[in-house]
């Protein structure tokens, strides 16, 4: 007969207390934003005490933090998944992503909850979305400036704006998407945009 370790179960216990602290938290930042939202109330979702909230993540700043970081680790997965998938096609893979973005409002939610919040340099993902946007600009204009090279993106545009322009259409869709989504389709608006970066015959 086989045995399970009082170890190994004490683990697995604090495994799955943690998964659902994330997934609580997660649903209690996308309502009410990181301010608002009360330890007290994403204990009771997670079926815990606060104390026993604490006791995984000692304050409301550590628990942001690894909402945010579960959800980098989430999106590298599928962004490498997708790039798989599609040959490193970074149009396709840019269309996709958005096209998954819709499935996920509270997610899409949270995040615009966040950076707006985050605007203000006291607020503690304020250091988090700043090296986000700058490091993911950074990586799409050595994407870009491969693709100007290759004569696959238009090269009458610097990369740095273009780069600059594909965050700024991406955040402004979900923010109408979220006020209407029946009336905006982010991934065909999108799937328009990255047209309008490709180089076309003269």
């Amino acid at each position: 007969m086989k045995h399970t370790s009082p170890r190994r179960t004490q683990v697995e216990r604090t495994r799955v207390s943690r998964e659902k602290i994330i997934q609580s938290a997660t649903e209690e930042f996308s309502k009410k934003g990181f301010r608002s939202a009360k330890l007290a109330d994403i204990a009771k979702a997670a079926d815990l005490t606060e104390p026993g909230l604490l006791h995984h993540y000692p304050s409301k700043t550590h628990l942001l933090m690894e909402v945010l970081k579960e959800r980098d680790r989430i999106d590298s997965e599928r962004t490498k998944a997708v790039l798989q998938k599609n040959n490193n096609n970074i149009f396709e893979v840019g269309i996709e992503l958005v096209e998954h973005n819709q499935t996920t409002p509270g997610i899409i939610q949270l995040f615009n909850l966040l950076v707006a919040e985050s605007i203000s340099p006291e607020h503690p993902a304020h250091e988090y979305f700043k090296k986000r946007y700058h490091n993911g600009r950074e990586a799409w204009v050595q994407i870009i400036a491969q693709g100007q090279q290759e004569g696959s993106i238009r090269a009458d545009i610097s990369a740095d704006v273009l780069a600059a322009l594909l965050f700024a259409v991406m955040d402004g869709l979900q923010v109408q998407w979220l006020m209407e989504p029946e009336k905006v389709d982010m991934a065909q608006i999108f799937r328009v945009f990255v047209n309008l970066l490709k180089k076309t015959e003269a």
